[in-house]
């Protein structure tokens, strides 16, 4: 098969990496590349089989792993000596992958738990784990073709707020690279994705916001547009409406409060105190914004009248880490990674299945009536002999 001759395309039902990696692995048994000669290169696979750089990459990190062909650093790709092959290596590479995490943010408590989970199932199954962080949504599609070049043989993305990386996830996914999201999902493509059931989320904090009396609440968001706060939205949309009450946009809107300079985060807030009803209880759509809102209250010069009750959509850890939170949402998001993990697996391991989104369960906790009340002078502590109850 000279580097030049262009063939045809892969048999029907036939993916475009398996054909790939079948053809290589076919010109290897019949001898047309020498022991120990340089191997066809990146480039002419995508040339000669008209497929992305992607997927040549994907087959030659395969034939690399099965033992056929060697990578020599600053030389290239190169035919394996049959001599130096064992007859276990192809039978026993597919139990050792290298897993790439692609995330945004590896400080993060909520990712560094699904981070965990990842990890754990790697090591219980013997791939190997590397993690690649996003530093903003302009760099997830080098990231992931990246990772890709370096020998991912299947990815987990925790994508950002407003990414683009559709296109090039679709692209992995046909160049033969499983990929499975996590957190967030792409509403336009199938993929494999783990989610919380975010819509009964932001039902039941709303609803347990309102069970304590509330009728003038917001909620605050540090994020835009992704599927998991949307969801969330709408359970509290539909909160709000079996609890009589009507839906004001200008209360919940989509807008990242967290990303907001202090004093417009001061305005947006004393906008919500001065309005007609004026405010009493504020839902965060996470941890980290709820303790921006409670800072922002408490640095009002002149202070705010009455007091606000503040409840969390996204708890990490146990639920009375924050004790401000008179509701708050505890998500198992080790679970999370260590379910998306499995499922990786799975795809790596042959399965054909169509892609599923496995959704898991939060818990929602609700403090004692009264008793975790931000004020002018600071919050009290709650009560912390009350049992979660489970989403429903």
């Amino acid at each position: 098969m000279g580097a030049q001759d262009r063939v045809g395309g892969p048999p029907p039902g036939t993916t475009l990496f398996a054909w790939v990696k079948a053809s290589l692995r076919e010109a290897i048994a019949r001898g047309e590349y020498a022991a120990e000669q340089p191997f066809v290169t990146q480039r002419q696979i995508v040339e000669r089989f008209g497929v992305s750089t992607t997927t040549a990459v994907r087959a030659l990190n395969d034939l690399v792993a099965e033992g056929l062909v060697v990578r020599r650093r600053g030389r290239g790709t190169f035919v394996a000596d049959p001599a130096r092959r064992t007859p276990s290596t192809a039978a026993s590479a597919p139990t050792t992958r290298t897993v790439a995490f692609v995330n945004p943010n590896e400080v993060d408590a909520h990712q560094v738990a699904v981070r965990a989970g990842i990890a754990a199932e790697c090591a219980a199954r013997g791939h190997r784990l590397v993690v690649s962080s996003t530093p903003d949504v302009g760099s997830e599609e080098a990231v992931l073709r990246r990772v890709v070049d370096e020998g991912a043989h299947g990815i987990v993305v925790y994508l950002r707020d407003h990414s683009s990386a559709a296109s090039t996830i679709d692209e992995l996914r046909r160049g033969g690279v499983p990929v499975v999201l996590v957190d967030r999902y792409l509403p336009s493509m199938p993929t494999d994705a783990v989610i919380f059931d975010d819509f009964a989320i932001g039902y039941e904090v709303t609803r347990a916001v309102l069970g304590r009396g509330h009728r003038s609440l917001a909620v605050l968001w540090g994020e835009e547009d992704v599927t998991s706060v949307r969801d969330r939205l709408s359970g509290h949309y539909r909160a709000l409406r079996d609890g009589g009450l009507p839906e004001l946009p200008e209360r919940s809107a989509l807008r990242d409060y967290s990303a907001l300079p202090p004093v417009r985060r001061q305005v947006r807030l004393r906008s919500l105190l001065d309005s007609p009803g004026g405010l009493t209880a504020i839902i965060s759509g996470n941890a980290a914004t709820m303790t921006l809102a409670a800072s922002d209250l408490l640095a009002f010069s002149n202070g705010f009248p009455g007091s606000v009750e503040l409840a969390n959509m996204d708890e990490m850890g146990p639920y009375d880490v924050s004790p401000l939170a008179v509701v708050s949402a505890t998500l198992p998001a080790r679970e999370m990674g260590a379910t998306a993990m499995r499922l990786l697996h799975e795809r790596m391991s042959g399965s054909s299945d169509p892609p599923r989104h496995v959704v898991l369960p939060g818990r929602v906790h609700v403090v004692q009536q009264g008793r975790s009340t931000l004020s002018v002078t600071g919050g009290r502590e709650p009560a912390r002999n009350d049992p979660p109850q489970a989403l429903t």
